[in-house]
């Protein structure tokens, strides 16, 4: 470090041959500088207060794994030793299979808990197409509160961003795209409770399950109606071809 030279210097009464082109405090400014890059790649927050004085604290170790197992990948958070890096490439090999497997029963026991909502209330076949849209509409109207509604406006009370802001985030971070530009818990001017990201973490793994399911809903939707438009278009055509074919027997 400078400081640690200048001071080598000093003792040993052998002026630095800068210190007479850079001011002191361009010397102290710039070992400030490099105190603080060290400190950063040591995983130490330079601006953080006595509630969070590190990057790598439980909560804030417990919502990296969960954006890594998810692959969103905000990129605040990283490693910076080799063996935390080979740590974590291994860590992903398995967990993101793992929380593939997690996410794809999750989502399979939301659907079956939907299917036999639908069965028990099965009269006729008027009530069965009621009672289907009934449950989609209650299925898509309750997750997007839960996941959708109701956490933006946690975040937006404990960051201090805007709805918007914060219901942009929750998209971003649920349908793992993950920009980085919005992240929380990060903030070092906050006091956030010690479960503030876990329970962040938590939100994403559960409401991820809820969206990829969504998406697959949506998706299913999508393609009936595409067999819906083609089969329509191929049963005109045939009509067609039909009464052709009777016009050329007559």
């Amino acid at each position: 470090m400078v400081s640690v030279w200048v001071k080598e210097c000093q003792q040993n009464q052998v002026q630095p041959p800068f210190i007479s082109v850079l001011p002191v405090a361009k010397i102290i400014v710039l070992s400030y500088s490099l105190i603080i890059i060290d400190a950063w790649d040591k995983g130490i927050n330079p601006t953080g207060n006595s509630t969070n004085p590190s990057n790598w604290d439980f909560s804030s170790s417990f919502f990296f794994a969960g954006t890594v197992v998810t692959t969103i990948g905000f990129g605040n958070l990283s490693p910076s030793t080799v063996g935390g890096q080979v740590f974590c490439v291994f860590y992903a090999i398995f967990g993101v299979p793992l929380n593939l497997c997690f996410l794809n029963y999750l989502g399979r026991s939301l659907n079956g808990h939907l299917q036999r909502l639908e069965r028990s209330t099965q009269k006729s076949s008027n009530c069965k197409q009621v009672m289907k849209i009934f449950t989609m509409a209650f299925f898509l109207i309750f997750g997007t509160v839960l996941f959708l509604v109701f956490p933006p406006l946690v975040f937006s009370h404990v960051e201090g961003w805007t709805y918007g802001e914060s219901f942009y985030f929750a998209f971003i971070a649920l349908s793992t795209i993950g920009f980085g530009d919005y992240v929380v818990g990060t903030d070092p001017d906050k006091h956030y409770i010690s479960i503030y990201r876990s329970l962040a973490g938590l939100w994403i793994v559960i409401g991820l399950a809820w969206l990829t399911l969504l998406f697959n809903v949506g998706s299913r939707i999508l393609e009936r109606i595409f067999q819906l438009k083609f089969h329509r278009k191929k049963s005109n055509l045939e009509v067609v071809h039909s009464s052709k074919q009777e016009d050329c027997c007559s």
